[in-house]
C-alpha cells in the first residue's frame, strides 16, 4: 500500500502567513508605483493640452500682447474667453468663484505650507479656474515681473501669467511638486515654473523647499517624479 504524504494544516497556515506578510510589504509599493507612473503622464498630458492650446490660438492670429490688469477679474476672465476658451474643451469655468479648484486649505506645498496668495476660490486674487474634459484643475492669476522671478523663477521684464494645475484633479495628495505643478505664460512663450533657475537651484527647492520649481525638474528628468520627491514628507 502506498501513502500519499500531503501538506499538514499547520503547514499550510504557515505558508498562507509568509505570503500575507510579503503581500503586506510588496503590494503598497507596487500600487505606489502605479500611482505615480499615471499622475506622471497626467502631467505631461496637462502641459501639452495648454501648450496647444496657445499653439492653435497663435496659428489663428490672436494676438498675445499681455494686456493683463492684476487684481482684476474682469481684465482676467476676458484674457481667458479670448484666448484660451475657444482653443480648448472645459466642463467648467469660474471666475473668482468655488467650485472649480480645492477647498481653502487642501493645497499645500511640498514643505507643508499653505500657497501664496491662497483663497476660498483656489490660489491668487482674482483668478479664473477651469476643469479639463479629462478631470484636471487649472487655476490661473497674473503676477508682477517681481513676484514671476522671486516665486517662480522666471526672468521677465513684463508682467505674466501663472498656471496652477492639479493633474488628477480633486484625487489626493494635493501637494505642489506632487500632483500640483506651475508653469506660465510670459513674453517668453510657455514655460515651467523655475525655468530661469540653475538645475541645482530647482533640485534643491524640490528636495527641501515648497516644490514651486518642481515642474522644471521632472521635464528635465525626463516626466519621471523623483523617489525623493515622491516620497517626501516635509
Amino acid at each position: 500500500m502506498v501513502f500519499k504524504r500531503g501538506f499538514t494544516l499547520a503547514e499550510v497556515l504557515i505558508t498562507l502567513g509568509i505570503i500575507g506578510v510579503v503581500a503586506a510589504i510588496t503590494i503598497p509599493s507596487l500600487i505606489s508605483k502605479i500611482g505615480k507612473r499615471q499622475l506622471e503622464s497626467q502631467i505631461k498630458a496637462s502641459y501639452a493640452t495648454i501648450a496647444q492650446t496657445m499653439r492653435s490660438a497663435e496659428a489663428d492670429g490672436v494676438d498675445f500682447d499681455m494686456q493683463i490688469q492684476d487684481g482684476s477679474v474682469a481684465s482676467m476672465k476676458n484674457w481667458f474667453q479670448t484666448y484660451m476658451a475657444p482653443y480648448m474643451k472645459t466642463e467648467k469655468v469660474c471666475y473668482n468663484t468655488t467650485g472649480c479648484w480645492h477647498k481653502k486649505g487642501e493645497s499645500k506645498t511640498l514643505n507643508g505650507a499653505a500657497p501664496y496668495y491662497e483663497t476660498n476660490a483656489g490660489i491668487g486674487i482674482q483668478i479664473v479656474t477651469f476643469v479639463t474634459a479629462k478631470g484636471a484643475y487649472f487655476d490661473i492669476d497674473g503676477f508682477s515681473s517681481q513676484d514671476m522671478k522671486n516665486l517662480f523663477g522666471i526672468n521677465t521684464s513684463n508682467q505674466g501669467l501663472i498656471f496652477y494645475f492639479d493633474a488628477n484633479g480633486d484625487r489626493k495628495p494635493n501637494r505642489i511638486g506632487k500632483d500640483i505643478y506651475i508653469m506660465a505664460f510670459t513674453d517668453k512663450g510657455l514655460v515651467p515654473s523655475g525655468s530661469d533657475k540653475t538645475r541645482s537651484e530647482v533640485e534643491q527647492n524640490c528636495l527641501k523647499g515648497n516644490g514651486y520649481w518642481c515642474l522644471s525638474y521632472i521635464m528635465q528628468n525626463g516626466w519621471q517624479i523623483s523617489d525623493e520627491v515622491w516620497k517626501r514628507k516635509k
